[in-house]
C-alpha cells in the first residue's frame, strides 16, 4: 500500500518530485565532485613524487661549486640518505622556439638537463624513467596544451634543432608556480649545447624519514656551502603542485555549500506547501486511527526514495563531470592509482549531504504531528500556507548571485596587475629580472644605470636578493631570503606596520613571521657578509609584516644601503613605471630585443604578463569553476522559481479564477505576479552582489591565505559584477517566470464557483 501511495503521489506531483530530486542530486554532485577531484589531485601528486623520488631539500646555485666539500658534508650527516648534484643549463627564452611558438614572452626560466641517476627522475606518461636519444628532447607536459605541441615538433635553440620525442612530468617543476622548467636531453646533446646557455646547479638531498628539514637547512647554511639561488623543500614543492588545481576545487566546494543551503530551504517550502495541500487527507488518516508516526513515516519514505535516486544521479554526474575537469590533473601528475578509496569517500560525502537534507525533511514533517484530526478536517491549523513563497525567491536569487560572483571576483583579482601587492611586489608597470649570470649584481647595476637615463621612465627601484643567516629572539638560527633596496618606491601591501625605511629595519612575509614567531616591533640579528668568511651581526627591528606568495611565501625586505655587505646576490629585480603607460608594450618589446641579443639572462615583462605567466594555470582553473558555478546557479534559480511560482499560482488558483470572473484578463493577473516577483528578485540581486563582494571576500581570503596572500581584498570588474551577473540572473528568472505564468492561462472563471 505504501508503494502505491508513493507512486500515486509522484504522478500527481511531478514538478515537486522532479525538483526535489534535482536539488538532492545537485547537492550530492557538487560535494562528491569536490571530494573526487581533491582526492585525485592529492593521490596523483603523492604518486608522482614517489615515482620521481622528489628530493627533500634542493639548493639551486649559480656559479662555481666545490663538489668535494658538498660530498664531505653529506657523508658526515646522519640524516642524509642520498645526495646528488644535477646540472641545469639555463637558456634565453628569446632564443627558444617550440613547434613554431617563440618563448620570448614566457616568464619561466627554461633550460636543459640530463636524466638523474639516483633520484629526482623525470618520467613519462606511464611513470617510466625517460632515456632520450641523441637529437631528441622531452618537453614539460605543462607546455603541451599551452602551446599546442605534438610529438615530432621541432625545438629550436638559436640555430640548433632538436626533435620533440615526448612530454615529461617533473615532480619539482610541473606547476606554473614553479619559476623554472626543465627540458630533458641526451648527455651528448647537453655537452654540445652547453655554450648556448649559462649553467646552474641543483644540489639535492634525500633525507631519512623523520629528519628535521629546518635543522638540515640551517646546518647547510652554517657549513658555508653553495647557496647562490633559492632553497626549495619537499613540502614547498608539494604545495606548489597542489595550489593551482586546488583553488578550482575549493571554489567548487564553496558552491556545494551554497547549493546545499538552497536545497534545504526549497525542499522545506515544498514540504510545507504539500502538507497544506494534503491537509484533509492527513486528517482522514488520523481520524481512521493511523498513528502520527506512521503518517510521518509514509511521507518520509517518499523523500527517502527521492534521496536515494538523487544520490545515485549526483554521484554518477560527479564521476562524469570529473572527467573533463580532471584532465589537467591527470596530464600534469598522472593517474591517481587506486581510486577505490577516493570513490568510497565521494560516496560517503554524498551520503552525508543526503543525510543533512533528510534530517531537515524529518524535522519539517514533524509539523503535522502538532495538529489533531479535528483541526485538520475542519480547516483549522496551519502547515505553512501563510508562508510567503516569494521570500525564498529573493533568498535563492541572492545565493545564486553569490555563487556566480565569488569565483568571478577571485579570477579578476588574480588577473589584475594590482594583485602583485599580494606577491611581495610593489605595484609597478614593468618588471625586469636579472638571473643566471656570472655576476648578477654588476649586470643589474648596469641595467639600472641605463634605465635611469631613459626619458620614458618615470620611476624605478632596483632590488638585490641574497641569503642571510639570522638569529631569532629565542636564540635559534634561521635562514632568510632578504630583498635589499629602496622599498618606499613601490611598496607592497602591509598587513601590519610599514616598509623598512631605515638601515637596521627589516620586514617579513606573513609566513616567515608565523614560522619564526616574530611580530612587528620585535628584533632579530642579521649576519651580513664582510667577505673572507667573516660575518657581523646587525640588530634589525621588524618594521612590518606583508603578504607574499612568491618563493613559497617566505621572504624578507630590508634596507642595507650603508652596510659594508659582500653577500652574493642571487638575483636582482627592477620595478619601474613609465611616464606614459600606453607606451608600455613598445618599451618592453624594445628592451626585450636589446637584451635578447646580449644573451645575458635579463627578462623584461609587463606586470600583467608576469602574473599571467605565473598564475595563468590557476586562473584558467578558476575560470572552469566559474563556468560551472554560473551554469549551476542559473539552473537552480530556474528550477526554484519555476517550482515556487507554480506553487503560488496553485495556492491562489481560486483567487485568480474569481478575478477572471470579475473581468480581469490573464495578462492582468500575470502582470500582478510579475510585480510581486520583481519586488523580491531585485532586492535578492542586490543582496547577492553585496554578499559576493563583502562576505565573499572573506571566504576568498581564507582560500588565498593558504598561498601566503593575507589581508586580501577583491579587485572587482564593475561590468561583470554590476551588469553581467545581474543580467544572467534576470534572464534565468525571466525564463522561469514566463514558463510558470503559462499556468495562469489554464485557469478558468467557473473554477471559483466549483470550489465554493
Amino acid at each position: 500500500m505504501k508503494k502505491r501511495l508513493i507512486l500515486n503521489d509522484f504522478k500527481a506531483n511531478k514538478l515537486v518530485t522532479i525538483s526535489t530530486c534535482i536539488f538532492m542530486a545537485a547537492s550530492a554532485m557538487l560535494l562528491g565532485l569536490s571530494i573526487l577531484l581533491f582526492g585525485s589531485l592529492s593521490s596523483s601528486i603523492d604518486s608522482l613524487m614517489e615515482e620521481a623520488q622528489t628530493p627533500d631539500f634542493l639548493q639551486m646555485h649559480t656559479g662555481k661549486i666545490d663538489e668535494e666539500r658538498i660530498a664531505f658534508f653529506s657523508e658526515n650527516r646522519s640524516d642524509v640518505e642520498a645526495m646528488q648534484i644535477s646540472r641545469f643549463l639555463n637558456l634565453q627564452n628569446s632564443q627558444l622556439t617550440i613547434g613554431g611558438n617563440s618563448l620570448i614572452n614566457n616568464m619561466q626560466d627554461n633550460g636543459l638537463c640530463t636524466q638523474n641517476h639516483s633520484f629526482d627522475f623525470l618520467i613519462d606518461a606511464e611513470n617510466n624513467k625517460i632515456k632520450p636519444n641523441p637529437g631528441e628532447v622531452y618537453v614539460p607536459v605543462c607546455y603541451k596544451t599551452e602551446y599546442g605541441l605534438e610529438t615530432g615538433d621541432v625545438m629550436q635553440i638559436g640555430t640548433e634543432k632538436l626533435s620533440v620525442a615526448g612530454f615529461l612530468r617533473d615532480s619539482q617543476m610541473n606547476s606554473m608556480m614553479a619559476s623554472s622548467k626543465r627540458f630533458l636531453v641526451n648527455e651528448a646533446d647537453y655537452e654540445r649545447l652547453w655554450p648556448l646557455g649559462s649553467e646552474e646547479y641543483l644540489i639535492e638531498f634525500k633525507l631519512k624519514e623523520g629528519s628535521d628539514i629546518n635543522a638540515f637547512a640551517t646546518a647547510y647554511e652554517d657549513a658555508d656551502l653553495p647557496g647562490n639561488g633559492p632553497t626549495i623543500t619537499y613540502s614547498l614543492i608539494k604545495m606548489m603542485n597542489a595550489l593551482s588545481d586546488g583553488m578550482m576545487i575549493l571554489v567548487i566546494l564553496l558552491a556545494s555549500a551554497v547549493v546545499l543551503f538552497i536545497s534545504i530551504l526549497c525542499i522545506r517550502y515544498m514540504i510545507l506547501t504539500q502538507l497544506e495541500k494534503d491537509k484533509r487527507e492527513i486528517g482522514m488518516l488520523k481520524a481512521v486511527g493511523i498513528s502520527r508516526k506512521d503518517i510521518r513515516s509514509l511521507y518520509f519514505s517518499k523523500y527517502l526514495l527521492l534521496s536515494a535516486i538523487g544520490g545515485v544521479v549526483g554521484v554518477t554526474a560527479a564521476a562524469i563531470v570529473a572527467g573533463p575537469l580532471g584532465t589537467q590533473i591527470r596530464e600534469l601528475y598522472g593517474d591517481a592509482g587506486n581510486m577505490s578509496l577516493i570513490y568510497a569517500l565521494m560516496i560517503l560525502g554524498s551520503l552525508a549531504v543526503e543525510g543533512i537534507i533528510l534530517l531537515s525533511v524529518y524535522r519539517t514533517l514533524g509539523k503535522m504531528e502538532k495538529m489533531s484530526a479535528v483541526q485538520v478536517l475542519y480547516g483549522h491549523g496551519d502547515f505553512g500556507k501563510k508562508k510567503n513563497l516569494y521570500l525564498p525567491i529573493g533568498i535563492i536569487t541572492a545565493a545564486a548571485v553569490f555563487m556566480i560572483l565569488v569565483p568571478w571576483n577571485i579570477e579578476s583579482t588574480i588577473s589584475a596587475p594590482e594583485f602583485v601587492t599580494y606577491m611581495g611586489i610593489g605595484e609597478s608597470q614593468i618588471r625586469i629580472d636579472i638571473r643566471q649570470t656570472e655576476n648578477v649584481e654588476v649586470s643589474a647595476n648596469a641595467v639600472a644605470k641605463e634605465i635611469e637615463q631613459d626619458d620614458q621612465v618615470l620611476d624605478y627601484a632596483l632590488m638585490h636578493t641574497g641569503s642571510y643567516k639570522t638569529v631569532l629572539p629565542d636564540g635559534t638560527s634561521y635562514n632568510l631570503m632578504i630583498e635589499k633596496g629602496d622599498h618606499s618606491r613601490f611598496p607592497v601591501r602591509y598587513i601590519e606596520g610599514r616598509y623598512p625605511d631605515n638601515v637596521g629595519e627589516i620586514a617579513l612575509s606573513i609566513l616567515n613571521s608565523k614560522e619564526m614567531n616574530v611580530n612587528a616591533g620585535d628584533t632579530i640579528l642579521v649576519y651580513k657578509d664582510l667577505g673572507d668568511n667573516l660575518a657581523a651581526p646587525v640588530s634589525c627591528k621588524v618594521s612590518g609584516i606583508y603578504s607574499d606568495i612568491t618563493n613559497g611565501g617566505k621572504t624578507a625586505k630590508a634596507r642595507f644601503d650603508t652596510f659594508d655587505d659582500k653577500a652574493p646576490v642571487m638575483w636582482s629585480i627592477i620595478y619601474l613605471s613609465l611616464k606614459d603607460e600606453n607606451h608600455a608594450d613598445t618599451w618592453v618589446k624594445d628592451y626585450q630585443a636589446k637584451y635578447s641579443s646580449l644573451n645575458d639572462g635579463i627578462k623584461v615583462a609587463k606586470i600583467a604578463d608576469y602574473i599571467t605567466g605565473t598564475y595563468g594555470q590557476t586562473i584558467r582553473n578558476i575560470q572552469k569553476a566559474a563556468v560551472m558555478s554560473v551554469i549551476s546557479a542559473c539552473l537552480i534559480l530556474f528550477v526554484v522559481m519555476l517550482l515556487l511560482l507554480r506553487l503560488v499560482i496553485w495556492r491562489e488558483r481560486n483567487d485568480s479564477s474569481l478575478k477572471k470572473a470579475l473581468g480581469f484578463t490573464s495578462a492582468d493577473i500575470k502582470e500582478a505576479y510579475l510585480k510581486k516577483t520583481s519586488k523580491y528578485l531585485l532586492p535578492g540581486i542586490a543582496v547577492g552582489i553585496f554578499a559576493g563582494i563583502v562576505p565573499g571576500q572573506g571566504l576568498a581570503g581564507v582560500l588565498l591565505s593558504s598561498m601566503g596572500a593575507y589581508g586580501f581584498h577583491f579587485i572587482i570588474n564593475p561590468i561583470a559584477v554590476f551588469v553581467i551577473a545581474p543580467a544572467v540572473i534576470i534572464v534565468a528568472a525571466a525564463l522561469a517566470t514566463w514558463v510558470s505564468l503559462k499556468e495562469v492561462g489554464r485557469i478558468y472563471a467557473y473554477e471559483c464557483l466549483r470550489a465554493s
